[in-house]
């Protein structure tokens, strides 16, 4: 497939959208975002649960309950949701009620939740109902959040770099506006959420936040909100699932039970999309490793969080000889927030792997060695128990192409591969035996043919080629053209078989 300045990439896969005819029918099928069918029974954590209660930063009381494992190992931390409803419920709507919710769905992910009333309902009714407030006071709903986040995040049995938020209908604008706002905050999902345009823009502003937006078609406003949502969160991993006549907000799990109640619960598809989002590590760790020829290679390397979960693919980023690894920083985040484990490297004489002298003082013998760079990369990820040696892919720009396909065709590990420019030997591409997505620049003609030319011969594997309108050469790309990032991360993600 041949995509010129692609922002839709793979058929069957949903991409960052623009609101047309045709991207809204698609969204607008019930099973978009299909995945296999599951009986609604399973084995379930023991849960203890307590009530609690915190003060605002603008002096409200607030009262919910905390939800947590009731065995936990010794310094074991886990995982945590903090839910809010709608102004026309209250805490119960997540609670022991019979019916479907995804508090219970996110217990058998083995993850935490704390369950509030918001200001003026439930418990926290004192000292003013909400249906008596003013816009203003409807507002300060975001001090409700952002002190939930804060309760959660001091709890000794949780994980603070993994929380989460759940709010549904006319809650999400303050939620979006109490969450993005603290970077504790690692997943977000909206149900039918009504939001302004502060919120939007505060959706936006951060490219590490995923979002899961959720609609159903008769639900006019909840659609374009829920839209909107999805196209301006630059995360690759947010998705929007707009469903047919299931209602609204919290009831959408209980209308899908009583509609599909032989297919896989909604409320399940919405705690596991939650759990991979709280998997993934946010810490990124300096390392090295050595070289089979005697070189000390540097990186960032990121790792998902574990929590008994199977292990993640894994992929290897390799730089220009013009630049180093920074140039991939963006890139990393997005790959690790994604659920996949990175390690980004400075090849041989760039960067921090300058033991043996700088790229371009070396002889050009050495340089042609920086394949065992890769190779060594690829051991050395692949060596962690949290990644699926199985499961590994490249990204490379420039000179790296060349570097890290000699690499990635010695070792039957590499699963796919993504060429940012550069100009690789064509035996070595013809040599290959994974999809690759080919990116070049129609303004460097030499390569932009080469790579027409390397798609016509590998597209029965699987490839894609990505032509952009502009001269900018390799990583530059991804300067110019802010969905380029987003897109490699969707591209990646069925190649590794990461949902």
């Amino acid at each position: 497939m041949v995509q010129r300045m692609a922002h839709v990439l793979v058929a069957g896969m949903v991409a960052r959208i623009t609101v047309s005819t045709l991207a809204l029918a698609l969204l607008l099928c019930s099973g978009v975002f299909s995945l296999p069918l599951q009986g609604r029974s399973a084995s379930k954590q023991k849960f203890s649960e307590r009530e609690i209660s915190y003060k605002t930063a603008d002096g409200w009381t607030i009262y919910g309950i905390l939800t947590v494992p009731a065995v936990l190992a010794q310094g074991e931390k886990v995982a945590g949701v903090v839910l809010f409803h709608a102004p026309a419920h209250d805490r119960d709507i997540y609670g022991h009620n019979g019916y479907p919710n995804v508090r219970e769905a996110l217990e058998k992910e083995n993850i935490a939740t704390l369950r509030i009333d918001i200001r003026g309902r439930g418990k926290s009714a004192e000292p003013q109902e909400y249906h008596s407030f003013t816009p203003e006071q409807r507002a300060s709903v975001a001090f409700d959040v952002s002190g939930a986040i804060e309760f959660l995040s001091r709890q000794e049995s949780i994980d603070s770099s993994r929380i989460g938020v759940v709010a549904e209908v006319q809650s999400a604008e303050a939620t979006v506006i109490g969450a993005f706002k603290d970077r504790r905050t690692r997943a977000l999902v909206l149900l039918s959420g009504r939001l302004g345009q502060t919120a939007k823009d505060l959706i936006a502003s951060r490219d590490d936040l995923p979002v899961l937006s959720l609609a159903s078609k008769e639900d006019k406003i909840g659609v374009v909100d829920m839209t909107d949502v999805y196209k301006l969160s630059q995360n690759p991993a947010s998705n929007l699932m707009v469903h047919r006549d299931i209602g609204i907000g919290n009831s959408m799990f209980i209308t899908w039970a009583a509609k599909f109640p032989n297919e896989k619960p909604l409320e399940s598809t919405v705690a596991e999309w939650l759990a991979a989002q709280l998997q993934a590590s946010a810490e990124c760790h300096e390392v090295s490793f050595q070289t089979e020829d005697g070189w000390t290679i540097y990186g960032s390397l990121r790792l998902p969080q574990q929590s008994g979960q199977a292990s993640a693919p894994g992929v290897i980023l390799v730089h220009s000889n013009l630049s180093d690894r920074h140039i991939f920083d963006r890139l990393e985040g997005m790959l690790a927030a994604a659920g996949l484990a990175v390690l980004n490297i400075d090849f041989r004489g760039r960067g921090k792997s300058r033991g043996k002298g700088s790229y371009f003082d070396l002889p050009q013998e050495e340089r042609d060695k920086a394949y065992l760079d890769v190779r060594a990369g690829l051991n050395f990820l692949s060596s962690h128990r949290e990644v699926d040696a199985d499961r590994l892919a490249v990204v490379a720009t420039a000179i790296g192409v060349r570097y890290a396909l000699k690499a990635a065709n010695s070792d039957a590990r590499v699963k796919s591969f993504v060429m940012l420019g550069g100009l690789p030997d064509r035996a070595e591409v013809e040599k290959s035996r994974f999809p690759v997505l080919f990116v070049s620049s129609l303004g460097v003609p030499r390569i932009a043919q080469a790579f027409r030319e390397f798609y016509t011969l590998t597209r029965d594997r699987g490839s894609y080629l990505v032509e952009h309108e502009g001269g900018a050469l390799g990583y530059q790309i991804l300067e110019i053209d802010e969905e380029l990032q987003p897109l490699i991360v969707r591209w990646l993600k069925p190649q590794l078989s990461l949902p």
